[in-house]
């Protein structure tokens, strides 16, 4: 996808579902005007639905270790608004050990940010200039609490975020 360098582009950003499309329902309904979904894997089926469900806002979405097959990617690169963001689910870079082989990915294919999933920890930080985040899980109390996501904005240029519950 490419974005008009000078519009505001609202994103939200879900990871881990694992089925609980309600959650992510309630977001996307009080979240006002979303430019773009992002799934990070485990459930490519709740993106699939989220497609159906919200036909006028473009999902990408990649697949994650609960998401068997190989007809749906397990990383991609979008180009937003000059912004260059790799999206993986973060299990084939072993993210719940260290982040090492994740953030040598990011700087390998030029990442402006990296967006991943997998541990169900929200998590947000800046590694030699490259944004790293997590939006925690949207359907799993698991290590997180509660379901939560992410709320992205990119104002000329610069992408800003908010950590959201899914409920």
């Amino acid at each position: 996808m490419n974005a008009d360098s000078t519009a505001n582009l609202r994103i939200l950003l879900f990871s881990d579902s694992h089925g609980y499309m309600q959650g992510m329902m309630n977001v996307l309904n009080r979240s006002g005007k979303i430019d773009l979904i992002i799934h990070l894997g485990d459930y490519v089926r709740d993106a699939l639905k989220l497609m159906e469900l919200y036909r006028d806002i473009p999902v990408e979405f990649v697949r994650g270790n609960n998401d068997w097959g190989r007809a749906h990617p397990e990383e991609k690169i979008l180009e937003l608004q000059g912004n260059r963001i790799l999206i993986t689910h973060g299990h084939l870079y072993s993210v719940k050990y260290d982040y090492s082989s994740l953030l040598s990915r990011g700087k390998s294919s030029g990442a402006d940010a990296v967006f991943f999933g997998h541990t169900h920890v929200q998590e947000e930080f800046l590694s030699d200039g490259m944004l790293v985040l997590n939006p925690g899980s949207a359907g799993s109390r698991i290590y997180s609490g509660n379901p939560t996501c992410s709320l992205i904005q990119i104002r000329e240029g610069r992408i800003i975020s908010r950590f959201m519950e899914c409920e």
